[in-house]
């Protein structure tokens, strides 16, 4: 954690300036600088599993595509990309080797 902008947080706090008064000055939210003054980490971001039979969240896929999430969505919705539903919400994962493979498929024409 930034121990600077801890103890910036922790002065304005003891000024009795409230979390939403300190996140607009420090340009963050009230909840992360309420979260600094707790001493709570910033959560960090997991990079893409490499496994091949790995499962990724829709995100994850669309970060590997460089696409929208939604276009992810779309093209297992059309039956372009498989996808696979898990748990009770029906959460959507894709396999790994189900985005390579549409990766190498991908002709000169779909590049337009």
């Amino acid at each position: 954690m930034n121990s600077s902008r801890h103890e910036q947080v922790i002065s304005l706090r003891k000024a009795g300036l409230t979390y939403a008064e300190i996140g607009r000055r420090l340009g963050i939210t009230k909840e992360r600088a309420r979260q600094i003054a707790k001493g709570v980490a910033a959560p960090k971001k997991k990079p893409p599993r490499n496994e091949p039979d790995a499962l990724l969240t829709a995100a994850e896929a669309a970060e590997l595509l460089n696409v929208h999430t939604n276009t992810i969505r779309h093209w297992n919705n059309k039956g372009i990309l498989e996808g696979y539903f898990l748990g009770p919400r029906g959460d959507r994962r894709f396999r790994r080797r189900d985005i390579e493979k549409l990766l190498r498929k991908k002709s000169p024409a779909d590049v337009n």
